[in-house]
């Protein structure tokens, strides 16, 4: 794989994964509850 296609898979995956989490409300608030949840647990 060239650098040029690994840069846009990186591209095309990062945009696709932000646009999941603001357009289907489910799996973002599952996400925020997960990250809440880890963060909490590490706060020492």
């Amino acid at each position: 794989m060239t650098l040029r296609n690994y840069l846009i898979l990186c591209a095309t995956g990062s945009l696709l994964s932000v646009l999941v989490l603001l357009l289907v409300p489910g799996v973002g608030e599952t996400i925020e509850g997960l990250l809440i949840a880890f963060l909490s647990s590490n706060a020492t």
